[in-house]
């Protein structure tokens, strides 16, 4: 039996099942992600600061943001806020800090942080976007769009400010207006992959499937691991008897970006083409990387079961019911193997 659920993100294509998910959670909108390390230390070069003014602050909120870049978003406020002791006006430091708890979600103090940066850093475009990208978080898209028009003002060729005006106007349903920031967003940042990606998203929306799929391949193009992007375009190739395409997108992606849904989505089409050593072998890797998944469990149990491997089923069954008694596929299967 083929299995027909495929694990691709966000829409119909050409009749393809789809996940069961609200499309616009496909979106790739980033939160704060603004990368200031080298903006502050041409600013910090442009005038003579006193060493120990160097030493206090701004070093302390460079190693700030080497720590948010790692995921230690806690240790990167508690350096945020040691260099606001000694200025607390540094709009560097505010916005950093404004970052590193929107990261944490702490939404109120993320707010607070961003208008500082702003109260303080006037003509810096980033606090304005960040503040944005906090308000389209929580579904305020029309307190957004303001604040995106005015980092537009001090840096009108931000790939990122376009991009998330982009977002906006696609939550909106605005496509024609999503489409020309997303646009002008490439245009500067010809290789930024989730304005591509979210352009392809709009074209579908606009029924324009031959311009989605091109985007789809330019963005698995610049960025082979782009997990929705390798889903959504290795769907259409399923659908369209391009099994072997799709095959190789997965492989290519995983080698890159190991991920539970993309080795699933390669353990499905191993199953179609009847590789069960490859299907076993791809549903293993997608337990391995997320144990939690009942979906890379169930199928992985549902392989072993079906090349005879009948106690390795059983026991990924009751692994299963264990977490999720009431679990319909795994008790129909554990009925199955009648051990």
């Amino acid at each position: 039996m083929k299995y027909v659920k495929l694990f691709f993100i966000a829409f119909i294509f050409f009749g393809v099942l789809c996940a069961d998910e609200d499309p616009m959670q496909s979106m790739t909108i980033e939160y704060g992600g603004y990368d200031l390390t080298q903006t502050e230390v041409s600013s910090s070069k442009q005038t003579y600061v006193p060493q120990e003014y160097y030493d206090n602050v701004i070093l302390v909120v460079q190693e700030a943001h080497l720590l948010a870049r790692k995921g230690e978003h806690a240790a990167a406020a508690a350096r945020f806020k040691q260099a606001l002791k000694t200025d607390s006006t540094y709009v560097f430091a505010l916005n950093g800090l404004g970052n590193a708890y929107l990261k944490l979600n702490d939404l109120a103090n993320a707010e607070r942080y961003f208008k500082q940066a702003i109260l303080f850093g006037e003509t810096y475009a980033f606090p304005y976007n960040n503040l944005a990208n906090l308000y389209i978080l929580q579904g305020k898209h029309d307190d957004a769009v303001p604040l995106l028009q005015k980092a537009l003002k001090y840096d009108p060729n931000s790939a990122y400010v376009y991009y998330n005006l982009g977002n906006v106007y696609l939550a909106k349903e605005k496509y024609n207006l999503a489409q020309s920031h997303y646009l002008k967003a490439i245009k500067y940042d010809k290789n930024f992959c989730n304005a591509r990606y979210n352009l392809a998203l709009t074209y579908q929306r606009q029924k324009r499937e031959g311009d989605a799929l091109k985007e789809y391949e330019a963005v698995v193009k610049i960025c082979p691991g782009h997990e929705k992007a390798v889903l959504n375009l290795a769907a259409y190739y399923l659908q369209s008897g391009k099994t072997d395409q799709a095959i190789l997108l997965y492989r290519q992606a995983v080698l890159i970006n190991p991920q539970t849904d993309l080795y699933l989505a390669l353990g499905h089409a191993y199953h179609n083409q009847g590789f069960a050593k490859l299907e076993i072998g791809a549903y293993e890797e997608a337990v391995r990387l997320d144990s939690s998944d009942v979906g890379a469990r169930y199928f992985l149990a549902l392989s072993y079961y079906e090349q005879n491997m009948k106690i390795s089923s059983l026991k990924l069954c009751r692994d299963i019911l264990e977490d999720d008694p009431e679990n319909s596929q795994a008790l129909e299967l554990l009925e199955k193997i009648g051990l």
